[in-house]
């Protein structure tokens, strides 16, 4: 007997709490940004570099067109 009511206890506490589901902003674009090369860096930097920015731009562009910050 006891066990039942804790059980019907738990869930309708479990149940009377829920809230509307709750959207996760993708914030990668505050942690990192675009890359300016400068003149010593080597060619293979130069190519992570592109890498980097292109990949940023790709991501970000998307997340601005959504209203998010980039």
């Amino acid at each position: 007997m006891k066990k039942t009511a804790v059980a019907l206890a738990v869930m309708m506490l479990l149940t009377a709490c829920s809230k509307p589901a709750t959207y996760v902003i993708n914030s990668s674009c505050a942690g990192f940004g675009l890359i300016k090369a400068s003149r010593q860096d080597t060619a293979e930097t130069l190519r992570q570099i592109w890498v980097h920015n292109r990949t940023y731009r790709a991501i970000c562009s998307k997340e601005a067109e959504n209203g998010r910050n980039p």
